[in-house]
């Protein structure tokens, strides 16, 4: 049996579980991310006015600040489309602006 004061073989077994049972998480959660974007920018696309996509872009706002926080606070490693948007969008309210018209005429998609 495997005897050390500083390394507990149960504990070492369990924080390992955890941690893949969060991997197996993020890797449900990101691909339904991405359908959501996408489901958003299809919305947004659909808006006539900028002031039209507020509420889309709120949301994305919201999903970009979550994204960027996993990927340069914790340096979790997210899929390159996410990834993507996250960089593309970082200064959200310049982004907003510039990506709107590209976003309706279809030049710019997720």
């Amino acid at each position: 049996m495997f005897n050390d004061i500083f390394i507990n073989m149960q504990e070492l077994e369990t924080e390992l579980k955890d941690m893949q049972q969060i991997a197996e998480t993020l890797n449900i959660h990101f691909p339904l991310l991405s359908q959501k974007v996408t489901y958003i920018f299809s919305k947004i696309k659909e808006c006539k006015t900028i002031q039209d996509a507020d509420d889309y872009f709120a949301l994305l706002d919201k999903i970009q600040s979550g994204l960027a926080c996993l990927l340069y606070k914790y340096d979790i490693g997210i899929p390159s489309r996410l990834l993507r948007f996250v960089q593309d969008f970082d200064n959200f309210e310049e982004a907003k602006k510039y990506y709107f018209t590209k976003i309706t005429s279809g030049e710019y998609s997720f």
